[in-house]
């Protein structure tokens, strides 16, 4: 059990700060969906250590609640710092400003990237194929994916990638994968927002291989924003 009322109270902040955001649904913005009763279960525990001690506290009166020591005034800051900060900002999906493409050939595929039928695709397993397959052997094939819209400063007007993040456990492990999209109206449409893309594979003037959309609309963002490999 926490002893002291000061830790007792760092639990019970952190616990309710848990729960908020399991709430919310906001705590899916950060970790898999099988972690959420693994923190549901922490911030049970959580609670239910500082309701046993601070009464305990309070009842042994105001000596349990005495002066910090400067070492301990350190301490209690370097908890609540994050606390403070956790509450402040709300977790969001990561979205194009966490793109980085220029780490693309340190990108890794699960066994569960290669799927054969086109028609089920997700934006990752087209990304493995766009980087491993033949192009003349996946030109023609159909291309159905939902992923939010991502353009670079000079990028051609008829051009924009469609972009998805690839998470393990949580966001520190998130690797984002993108799909060339050929379409043209493709400037109309802002970084991050969520589309559903329908069309083909066809092969650029690079020889490499791009998807020619015959439709590319605007969607609400999914309720889980990542792709699970």
């Amino acid at each position: 059990m926490v002893r002291d009322a000061d830790y007792a109270l760092a639990a019970a902040a952190l616990g309710l700060l848990i729960a908020w955001r399991l709430a919310d649904g906001t705590a899916r913005n950060l970790v898999q969906g099988w972690y959420v009763p693994i923190l549901a279960a922490t911030a049970v525990l959580l609670l239910a250590a500082a309701a046993l001690t601070i009464p305990v506290a309070l009842r042994d009166g105001l000596a349990r609640w005495r002066r910090p020591s400067a070492a301990g005034s350190v301490a209690a800051a370097a908890i609540g710092l994050p606390l403070v900060i956790a509450a402040a900002f709300e977790p969001r999906p990561l979205a194009s400003a966490s793109l980085d493409l220029s780490a693309a050939a340190a990108r890794q595929f699960s066994a569960s990237a290669s799927a054969a039928d086109p028609a089920r695709r997700n934006i990752y397993q087209w990304a493995y194929e766009f980087e491993t397959a033949d192009p003349a052997a996946i030109a023609g094939q159909p291309v159905d994916v939902i992923g939010f819209v991502y353009r670079r400063e000079g990028d051609p007007p008829e051009r924009l990638r469609v972009a998805r993040f690839v998470v393990a456990c949580c966001i520190a492990d998130a690797q984002g994968f993108t799909l060339p999209v050929l379409w043209k109206d493709a400037s109309t449409l802002a970084n991050d927002q969520w589309v559903r893309v329908t069309g083909r594979v066809g092969i650029g003037p690079d020889g490499a291989p791009i998807v020619l959309a015959a439709s590319v609309a605007p969607i609400e963002a999914p309720q889980n924003p990542y792709i699970y490999p």
